[in-house]
């Protein structure tokens, strides 16, 4: 089946609004956290080192990545960080 390069962009726009307004909720969770005091230096520790494991992950996607499909490869990292993202939400959101 021939691939729709429309339909493949409009995947693409979604998952980034999706990751963009999941990120917004994470944030607001934790800088909540954080100005209440409940927040905790594991917890302000594991974000930060979440951040630098996803990246790096990010980076050998990226080099290891083929240049034919560069938009599936924006597909991927997209993918990659929207898991992440909501992980986190769903752990932070139990924790309330």
């Amino acid at each position: 089946m021939p691939r729709n390069p429309a339909a493949d962009w409009m995947k693409l726009a979604h998952d980034s609004y999706w990751l963009w307004a999941e990120s917004m909720v994470v944030v607001g969770m934790r800088t909540t956290d954080m100005m209440t005091g409940r927040g905790s230096d594991r917890e302000n520790a594991l974000m930060v080192s979440e951040k630098v494991k996803a990246a790096a992950e990010v980076g050998m996607m990226w080099a290891t990545a083929g240049l034919a499909a560069p938009e599936r490869n924006v597909h991927k990292v997209v993918r990659h960080y929207r898991r992440k993202v909501a992980a986190n939400r769903r752990r932070l959101a139990r924790r309330s």
